[in-house]
């Protein structure tokens, strides 16, 4: 604790808000946007409420008013991005949501990567709550090939070994495939890329029929709701390309397909 009886990590996260928020005004459309999701991470993090485009903490969100109130309120001043600014705070909060489990999948990603032979610790000790890393398929955890160990668990093998070097590495039974998500999110599947018949297979399989189910009505619904305030509010005056980028991330994220964060978690 600093003198003032706060935890040392809030006051660093607490100086980086007050850095970025003071800075945010004279920064570029594109520039902004992106200080903007970072604060908002920050404020999250430190349990303050998220802000808009202007910085300003939102009111009580009110209901979505009804074709009647609509027709009502047309030229009398009525805000004519309410359902889109509604629509942009839902997709801040989900990627604070998203961020810590694409942080997680980068930090197992980074662990596990190599040629050949596969590191034991992470396998171990990166899955949930400090546990083994599971398959996201059947949810099992992944077995090791060859030498003392074959065939066990890594957990199992990495607790029985008398004085694991920090650098074992070790074949994987059955092949192993880690991957990350179209959202970033971590993915882990026994077996080798092409074979229908293990967990990577399956996996693959229900995931392609899932999207050809998919139903993407609501993003092509609101796709000139979101575009018109990013092109007005959000990133005015910027490139059309820049602006459309940033409309498609905001659908993408709260109407497109989604596969989840997978059964391993920070």
């Amino acid at each position: 604790m600093d003198p003032n009886g706060e935890d040392p990590g809030a006051g660093k996260l607490r100086e980086q808000l007050r850095f970025l928020e003071e800075s945010y005004p004279s920064q570029p459309p594109v520039v902004r946007q992106e200080d903007l999701e970072q604060i908002n991470r920050l404020r999250a993090q430190l349990g303050l409420p998220l802000v808009d485009e202007q910085l300003v903490e939102p009111g009580p969100v009110e209901p979505a008013p009804t074709p009647e109130a609509e027709s009502k309120t047309e030229g009398d001043g009525a805000d004519p991005h309410l359902e889109a600014r509604a629509l942009h705070q839902e997709y801040l909060r989900k990627l604070d949501e998203l961020q810590r489990h694409r942080e997680y999948a980068d930090r197992v990603a980074e662990a596990t990567a190599g040629q050949g032979m596969t590191p034991v610790r992470p396998l171990a000790t990166m899955g949930t709550g400090g546990g083994p890393l599971l398959c996201d398929h059947c949810e099992k955890p992944i077995r090791l090939e060859g030498g003392r160990f074959h065939g066990k668990a890594a957990d199992l093998a990495w607790r029985e070994h008398p004085n694991p070097p920090q650098n074992w590495a070790s074949y994987i039974l059955g092949g192993l495939v880690i991957e990350i998500e179209t959202n970033r999110t971590l993915r882990i599947y026994h077996g080798y890329p092409g074979r229908r018949s293990a967990c990577c297979g399956r996996a693959s399989a229900a995931d392609d029929e899932a999207r050809r189910e998919f139903d993407s009505g609501s993003w092509f619904a609101k796709e000139s709701i979101v575009a018109d305030f990013v092109r007005e509010e959000l990133l005015p005056g910027a490139d059309p390309a820049e602006q459309q980028s940033l409309a498609h991330r905001i659908l993408d994220t709260l109407f497109g397909y989604d596969p989840g964060v997978g059964v391993n978690r920070p």
